[in-house]
């Protein structure tokens, strides 16, 4: 009877085990699409009132699907990233704002030029906004001190290489600013020289950027935007811990180790703009594996 006992007890906390492990397995999601799905009520949470929760999701959905690399970043790291994201008000990988950045583990939140610019007309002083580039056969001039000033008048057809880059903005109450910068310190300032991941730019959008940034700092700024310039270009994990819900978050999925790379593949080093079709595994939509 003793031994029968015994065994039932054994039995007992074996089943007991078992259903807690169960339990914990059940508890971590699997994938990303499964942790997103968790994530959803903090996701409305952070978002403007006028955005979709579940737009957002998809559309991080559709990027993990993209670029297989994101699957494999640290859930907490992608969370991170989305969220700031969505505290901003931008839709990644929409119309330029912002993107969502597999870096080995990591995933990395760069904002793109579209972004600080839709983020820069909602301050209440805003009134106008522009970035140029100047090539050597435009008439340009310009100079700082007391009396600033700037003007830059186009050439017709042929005009030659970029010799400058620059952003100006100009405020309700009269005031304006600009930065001008060459482009050895577009360079400088990105941190590195690097290949342009074969991104078709004839506009030059993606230098003009730097400029745009720098010029933000010197501004009046609405809270999104001083937020955007703090977490530009940061990796997920320091973002999910600076937010207010952290504590909050789903637990977490162990996912796979992947090699590290010196770089976020498909970013231009130069300018900071990224192209996920530059990436190896990239996969466009409708393609079939």
């Amino acid at each position: 009877m003793a031994g029968e006992a015994l065994r039932q007890k054994a039995r007992e906390k074996a089943t007991g085990e078992a259903s807690t492990e169960v339990a914990t397995a059940e508890d971590k999601p699997a994938s990303i699409a499964q942790f997103l799905d968790q994530l959803a009520p903090q996701l409305q949470r952070a978002l403007p009132r006028h955005m979709s929760g579940d737009r957002l999701a998809r559309i991080a959905l559709t990027q993990v699907r993209l670029q297989p690399k994101l699957a494999a970043c640290n859930p907490h790291s992608f969370a991170g990233a989305l969220l700031t994201a969505a505290q901003l008000g931008l839709e990644p990988h929409v119309n330029g704002e912002a993107y969502l950045v597999p870096y080995g583990r990591e995933c990395q939140l760069i904002i793109g030029y579209q972004g600080y610019a839709k983020l820069f007309w909602q301050h209440p002083l805003a009134r106008h906004l522009d970035a140029q580039t100047v090539f050597e056969k435009d008439e340009f001039d310009w100079a700082l001190g007391l009396n600033p000033y700037l003007t830059h008048k186009p050439a017709r057809g042929d005009r030659g290489k970029p010799i400058y880059y620059y952003a100006v903005v100009a405020l309700t109450t009269g005031a304006s600013e600009f930065v001008v910068l060459t482009p050895e310190e577009v360079k400088e300032l990105r941190g590195k020289e690097g290949p342009n991941g074969g991104i078709k730019d004839p506009m030059r959008w993606m230098e003009r950027k730097t400029p745009l940034r720098q010029l933000a700092k010197l501004i009046p700024k609405s809270p999104s935007l001083a937020l955007a310039l703090e977490a530009d270009e940061r990796v997920g994990s320091e973002l999910h811990a600076r937010l207010p819900m952290a504590g909050e978050l789903p637990p977490a999925a162990e996912q796979p180790e992947t090699q590290d790379a010196s770089v976020p593949g498909g970013v231009d080093l130069a300018t900071g703009e990224y192209d996920p079709t530059t990436e190896s595994d990239y996969q466009p939509e409708g393609a079939t594996a």
